[in-house]
């Protein structure tokens, strides 16, 4: 792999949507119904999947505005102190008073396959439809990530760049798009420039069990919509980063998993570097894929997100054990 150029913070990319505080559970196995577990470890971190995804963007060296919604309380200063650390622009998220900060609560248990994981959400403070947003400034920014759960206010901030900057690049999780209808939700993923999800996601969204299918009916609604790539993330099967034209399957890098918190968050931030790149899409896959690699290599969604010459130095590492 040639070595990236430094971006020095030159790149500017905006997110608009979650953050959120996690309370892990470690059980020393998976509870059957009406059974128990033992917690061997309990710990508390920053999380939320839009504002885990600007910590890992902010540690590649890019510079990162995030616009969502903390609660009045201790967790929601802990979330805005950690994201100023990183070195993300926070003046865009609201402090809501009266309501808790957005919650999860994560169960970590050891699998058949691996590692299970099991997420209890609180909803709590949220970004919704009618929350004052700097559209302007927000979409002036080199790419902006949509990542919302309210419906109502995801559409209306893709309707958005039509009216106040056409040139603007969409970037669209799916998570939380399968609380939508299957058809709802794949019209509203098709109103970004880029998708990014995971191959249960689209599945849900394309309303077939098959990832073939579900890409193949992807693919030929493309042309019709704005959507010009999608990246879907297959665990550990790697990735398929799929545009009008081709079908690009990116085989993945083998870890040692410890938590699987947070790694499509990185996953989507390893997509989005590349796009800042303009890398083409065997390449974005890889740095894609070596980003959620290394996000599982610790408890939490941030305590393993590497710095871009971690990044090179593991695809360069994997590269050198591959045979030739």
């Amino acid at each position: 792999m040639e070595p990236t150029r430094s971006s020095n913070r030159t790149d500017r990319v905006a997110a608009i949507g979650l953050a959120s505080w996690d309370r892990f559970l470690v059980l020393d196995r998976s509870p059957r119904p009406g059974s128990y577990a033992i917690v061997t470890h309990r710990e508390e971190q920053s999380g939320g999947t839009t504002s885990n995804l600007c910590a890992a963007l902010c540690r590649l060296g890019v510079s990162v505005t995030l616009a969502a919604a903390v609660g009045d309380d201790a967790e929601g200063q802990i979330l805005l102190q950690d994201l100023a650390a990183e070195g993300c622009d926070v003046r865009h998220v609201r402090v809501k008073q009266g309501i808790p900060t957005d919650a999860c609560f994560i169960l970590v248990a050891p699998g058949e396959d691996g590692t299970d994981r099991t997420i209890l959400w609180e909803q709590g403070a949220r970004l919704q439809l009618g929350d004052p947003l700097p559209i302007d400034e927000l979409f002036q920014h080199d790419l902006v990530v949509v990542d919302v759960d309210d419906p109502k206010l995801r559409q209306f901030l893709v309707d958005l760049p039509a009216h106040v900057a056409p040139r603007t690049q969409m970037i669209g999780p799916l998570v939380y798009l399968t609380e939508l209808q299957p058809e709802q939700g794949l019209r509203l993923a098709l109103q970004h420039d880029v998708i990014v999800g995971n191959d249960d996601e689209l599945c849900y969204l394309a309303g077939t069990d098959q990832l073939d299918v579900a890409i193949e009916r992807l693919r030929a609604l493309m042309p019709l919509h704005v959507t010009r790539l999608a990246a879907i993330s297959r665990g550990a099967e790697g990735c398929v980063i799929v545009t009008r034209r081709d079908i690009t399957p990116v085989p993945a890098f083998e870890v040692p998993v410890v938590d699987t918190t947070g790694a499509g968050d990185a996953f989507a931030a390893g997509i989005v570097y590349g796009l800042l790149r303009r890398w083409e899409p065997a390449r974005l896959g890889q740095f894609a894929n070596a980003m959620g690699a290394l996000a599982v290599r610790a408890l939490g969604a941030r305590a393993g997100l590497p710095t871009l010459p971690e990044v090179e130095a593991f695809i360069a590492a994997s590269e050198a054990r591959s045979p030739r």
